[in-house]
């Protein structure tokens, strides 16, 4: 068995909830002890019993009797406080786990595990048995401290009343049994975990058609496809299994028939003895007892705690608990990153109720690309070969390209995501390559991103924006009373969303998730502005770098122009970088870069690109601004054509 994983489970439970731990084991210990001492007890009360008819009641016999009772009344209630240890400490156990696989996936500032199939694959592996990392806790604290001292403690009581070799019989057949059964529920689960594939597309199209798809799919009448998919998949995963137990449990039945002839040859072996006079009305009282709670042992368990220990070994390799201890919990010197003469923190984030005399001003830094070449791990393909781009501190560049040209790999590489495979990004001089973590994870506190994929949080409005300053504005639904609301007011005006807050039914605590309660959905346009007022809330935080990728992607006109006025207001304060595919966006900016091929082709002021005869971002702008012209042509031609309509009716 796996007693290096079991060890640390059980770990796991003194370190979230040491009090239950301790509660369900000691409870479980004495209801061991219990079991021992209840058939010694009433075998003494049995075996005293044709004494009361010539002396009485004894104070000895009224003692064993009074012993009897209070071990009743022991087993019974370390039952029960086993079972609500086990309990209380069910929750912080999971929550464990799942903060532990959380840590795993978001401690490290290099994202090239996130990337690592292997990474991806230990994760579903736990989130999917999760569930047995508990319940090897609960068989640790509860029932294997209670039965198999138990079962120890009888066979050697009843070798000492007995004979030594009449527990033998029974405790093999015992141990057959439970090696069986540590073999049948390991197999049987291992079938099980072989389906996840099949169990995968049912899972996948039930989601589809009880997720966001759903009314799309009865529109297009996919109800009924989906319905059988979702059924032959299931099918197809649990026909394997079904037919493994089904095969298991023959042998179950054999093992069943033989425990029962092993007990019953033993107890009337018992009974021969009493017969014939070999032992006394006590030891027979005594005897008998310990064979029936022996008999009554399964060792199922086994199977389950092996299962146990091998989840736990996944979640050990996925997020090894001392150094997820460590880092979660660390304290004293804080880690830096030397910037110019400016020191940075990893939690040095100036907060705005400081008095303005105690804020360092850090003035935002020169970004170089120098020769940077990457390729993603596990590919031979490179995604930037030799890039070299200067983004000049407290000044606005702008990025353009192709689809896969590699924008947001550039971005990647900027905020320490990933490290070149060649080349050196340098912040003021200084080599991100050359950055342990901690000075990496300062780093990125530094820089405000709003990536493609940006955050949707099922939280307050206000939680949303606030979060861009690394801390929380309420952090719960319906926050009572409200929290200050004159910072992020003050970004809402900066950012043009105070029309959307003012229409949201609470304002900045008006959750955005319909299925809260009073809470609501926004469009793909809505969440972007949000997402754009929590990078300035982020600026106004203390952050020196500001990326924008694709920010104008789900923009209507108006919102795009006042993100365009808003961008380059901002970006005087910044070192800043968007990506877009909209000229009308990157126009207004100084600094141009082309991205092509994996390098930089091209780069100046809009006007000194337009100038290039022959040049990729002339041919990209005027191919962009020619669809406009057309679409506005058509525009003007429908509304001419209606006027004439409408003058012919009149």
């Amino acid at each position: 068995m796996h007693g290096g994983p079991l060890l640390g489970i059980l770990q796991l439970g003194l370190q979230v909830a040491r009090k239950a731990t301790i509660i369900s084991l000691s409870a479980a210990l004495l209801g061991a002890a219990t079991a021992i001492i209840l058939p010694i007890l009433t075998g003494r009360a049995i075996g005293g019993a044709p004494g009361l008819i010539e002396h009485g009641f004894t104070r000895t016999y009224i003692g064993i009797i009074a012993g009897l009772l209070v071990a009743l009344a022991v087993s019974n209630v370390t039952g029960v406080l086993s079972h609500a240890g086990i309990e209380l400490a069910d929750g912080p156990i999971r929550r464990e786990i799942l903060l532990r696989i959380g840590w795993a996936l978001s401690h490290d500032p290099d994202l090239t595990s996130l990337d690592d199939p292997r990474t991806a694959d230990l994760v579903q592996k736990i989130r999917s048995r999760e569930w047995e990392i508990s319940m090897g806790y609960q068989i640790l604290t509860g029932i294997a401290t209670r039965q198999i001292p138990a079962l120890l403690g009888t066979a050697i009581t009843l070798g000492i009343v007995l004979t030594w070799w009449a527990p033998i019989p029974i405790m093999i057949v015992i141990l057959i049994n439970g090696e069986y059964l540590r073999r049948v529920i390991t197999t049987q689960m291992d079938v099980w975990s072989g389906q996840a594939e099949g169990l995968k597309h049912a899972a996948y199209a039930f989601e589809q058609g009880m997720g966001k798809a759903a009314k799309e799919i009865r529109i297009f009448g996919l109800s009924d496809y989906l319905r059988r998919r979702m059924i032959n998949f299931a099918m197809e995963g649990y026909r394997p299994y079904w037919a493994r137990r089904w095969r298991d449990a023959g042998f179950s039945v054999v093992l069943g028939v033989l425990r029962v002839i092993t007990t019953l040859g033993t107890i009337g072996f018992v009974s021969w003895q009493a017969v014939t006079g070999r032992i006394s009305l006590t030891t027979t009282a005594t005897a008998i007892p310990l064979i029936m709670a022996m008999a009554d042992t399964d060792l199922w368990m086994i199977g389950q705690l092996q299962r146990a220990g091998t989840t736990y070994g996944w979640l050990e390799q996925l997020a090894p608990v001392r150094r997820y201890l460590a880092e979660s919990g660390r304290s004293g010197v804080r880690p830096t990153l030397t910037v110019r003469e400016h020191t940075f923190r990893a939690d040095d984030q100036p907060a705005d109720d400081r008095p303005a005399a105690d804020r360092r001003p850090i003035p935002p830094p020169t970004i170089i690309f120098d020769e940077v070449s990457f390729g993603y791990p596990g590919s031979d393909r490179l995604i930037l070969d030799g890039l070299s781009l200067e983004l000049p501190a407290g000044d606005a560049a702008a990025l353009v390209g192709v689809n896969g040209a590699g924008k947001s790999t550039l971005v990647r590489l900027l905020t320490a995501g990933y490290l070149p495979t060649r080349g050196r990004v340098l912040v003021d001089g200084v080599d991100l390559s050359c950055l342990d973590v901690e000075a990496r994870r300062a780093w990125q506190r530094r820089v405000a991103p709003i990536t493609q994929e940006f955050l949707r949080l099922p939280l307050p409005a206000g939680d949303n924006v606030e979060l861009g300053s690394g801390s929380v504005w309420a952090g719960r639904l319906h926050p009572d009373p409200l929290p200050d609301t004159t910072t992020l007011d003050a970004v809402a005006r900066r950012a043009g969303i105070t029309d959307l807050i003012e229409r949201l039914p609470d304002g900045w605590a008006t959750s955005l998730d319909k299925t809260m309660p009073r809470g609501t959905d926004l469009s793909g346009g809505e969440w972007q502005r949000i997402g754009l007022a929590r990078a300035l809330r982020a600026v106004t935080a203390g952050a020196q770098v500001l990326v924008l990728d694709e920010p104008a992607a789900a923009l209507d006109v108006e919102s795009e122009a006042r993100l365009v006025g808003g961008y380059l207001e901002l970006a005087r304060s910044v070192t800043s970088l968007i990506i877009s595919h909209r000229f009308s966006v990157v126009r207004p900016v100084p600094l141009i870069y082309v991205l092509e091929n994996g390098r930089i082709t091209e780069q100046g002021s809009h006007q000194e690109l337009m100038t290039l005869t022959g040049g990729r971002y002339r041919a990209m702008f005027t191919m962009q601004a020619s669809r406009y012209a057309e679409a506005e042509a058509e525009v003007r031609e429908a509304e001419e054509h209606r006027a004439g309509i409408e003058g012919a009716r009149a």
